[in-house]
């Protein structure tokens, strides 16, 4: 498998915000990637110290959970759940299968507010990327445990059950 990653400046910064495609496992870049085989130290220092502080801030802030607070208020969360439910109708069939299956086998999911806050808050609250995540937990989840466990939350025992037995 080979793993990239970005060099090129996004919304948070160089190097900083990186997009794992859950079905290929790959970091893609935006533009330019390097192997992660081929990244040194000296090119970590050398993409560090091209940052300004501001974004070398802005990312140790991100990384120890005390990045800029989204204001969750309720027409906000209102209006991005609805964005998120538009992603996930507009996505490809295959890859929300999963997710309809969960849905066919417990409808309320569809309308489960914090369900759907899960998703948006991993993602920053942009929708698109939380109805990608969405949908590949529930593909992982059906692929690992079946339909069995699709809309139930998965134990230890469930993991015993299903790989070490």
């Amino acid at each position: 498998m080979n793993t990239t990653f970005e060099t090129s400046h996004n919304h948070y910064g160089p190097g900083i915000q990186r997009f794992c495609d859950p079905w290929n496992r790959n970091i893609e870049a935006a533009s330019e990637s390097i192997s992660l085989d081929a990244y040194t130290d000296a090119d970590l220092a050398k993409d560090l110290n091209a940052m300004t502080f501001a974004e070398r801030q802005a990312m140790e802030e991100d990384i120890h959970g005390a990045g800029n607070v989204i204001e969750e208020t309720p027409e906000f969360v209102t209006e991005k759940i609805e964005k998120m439910r538009e992603a996930l109708d507009h996505m490809n069939m295959k890859r929300r299968q999963a997710w309809e299956r969960a849905v066919f086998l417990r409808p309320a999911l569809n309308g489960d507010r914090n369900l759907h806050l899960t998703f948006l808050r991993a993602r920053r609250y942009r929708p698109d990327d939380a109805a990608t995540l969405m949908a590949a937990y529930y593909q992982t989840k059906r692929d690992l445990f079946g339909d069995d466990l699709l809309i139930h939350r998965i134990t230890w025992n469930d993991v015993r059950t299903y790989w070490l037995f």
